[in-house]
């Protein structure tokens, strides 16, 4: 069984970590400043800030089926959206790698080589990127801040390398080149010819505008859970500047590499939001843990019961 199957049966470790992340956060803002924030949480808004997320969740879940239906991969949405869902469940790995168990799933269930599939993974992100990217331009010029143009610099740099590197055809060549010349690697040959006809597909016009109408609106959803969250635990903060911070943070979180971008992603947060707001450490503090909480969190643990469910289907079947 393989490494990311092992980390979806067992999540421990992971998740060992990353609560030692956020105690020292806790520690550092003062506990006791932190719990009575967390008891000024009105939580009779949480299923409200839940409802943006999760739709948000299932307008990507519907890009990915229409990713898959771009691939001649004819499945039903309902299995497309359990599938995508179950991927979350390792979206807190570096560069977001570990969603390629959406790939694993395909392969033991439908039988398409992993190498097919996994560049579905990279269109998504690119996507994302690009619409948060947007929706970061937009909200820059409503209200500058001068962290958000630098990440927006930044971002569209990297989305326009990589854009470069899907329709190029020698990135491909290099490699096939390097596989040739080494025999232990003359196994990854068909893998990156089956990688490149992928990408060429996944990254013709009509599938990259497909896929930015869908990943818009989601990250317009998540945006909303987030204003949402900050206003559930007494953050007074307007929806631009909320939004601006957040995917600020997001993306420099992703620009570390670090899983989930931890440390980076909270401290860029709490750090704009001290420069940004008028609100105490603690509330600040307790704000960052909880609007990770309602997004990152709330979509993991999704994706583990889904993850769950389907690797126990499929050993009872094979008993």
């Amino acid at each position: 069984m393989s490494l990311v199957l092992k980390l979806v049966k067992n999540p421990f470790a992971l998740v060992t970590i990353i609560m030692i992340i956020y105690v020292g956060i806790a520690l550092h803002a003062d506990v006791e400043r932190l719990s009575k924030s967390v008891l000024r949480i009105d939580y009779s808004t949480i299923p409200l800030i839940l409802i943006p997320m999760t739709i948000a969740i299932l307008l990507l879940a519907v890009r990915y089926h229409r990713l898959l239906r771009a691939l001649g991969i004819n499945i039903s949405i309902k299995k497309s959206i359990s599938i995508y869902v179950a991927g979350l469940s390792l979206q807190a790995t570096p560069a977001n790698s570990g969603l390629i168990i959406k790939s694993q799933i395909i392969r033991s269930q439908l039988g398409y080589a992993i190498s097919r599939t996994s560049p579905i993974v990279f269109i998504e992100k690119w996507s994302e990127l690009t619409s948060v990217l947007l929706i970061l331009i937009v909200c820059t010029a409503i209200h500058p801040i001068f962290e958000s143009m630098l990440i927006i610099v930044v971002g569209i740099a990297l989305a326009l390398i990589s854009f470069g590197i899907m329709k190029n055809p020698a990135f491909f060549a290099f490699f096939k080149r390097l596989a040739v010349r080494f025999p232990r690697l003359m196994k990854w040959e068909e893998r990156i010819e089956n990688s490149k006809d992928t990408l060429k597909i996944l990254s013709s016009k009509k599938a990259v505008l497909e896929g930015f109408i869908f990943a818009t609106p989601a990250e317009i959803l998540i945006a909303v859970s987030v204003f949402l969250a900050f206003h559930a635990i007494g953050v007074k903060i307007g929806f631009v500047t909320s939004t601006q911070i957040f995917f600020t943070s997001l993306i420099s979180g992703i620009l570390s590499f670090i899983p989930g971008g931890f440390g980076i992603t909270e401290a860029s947060m709490l750090g704009l939001l001290i420069k940004y707001t008028d609100n105490d450490f603690g509330l600040l503090a307790s704000a960052v843990l909880f609007v990770r909480l309602v997004t990152l969190w709330y979509s993991t643990c999704l994706g583990l019961i889904i993850a769950q469910i389907i690797i126990k289907y499929k050993e009872i079947l094979n008993r």
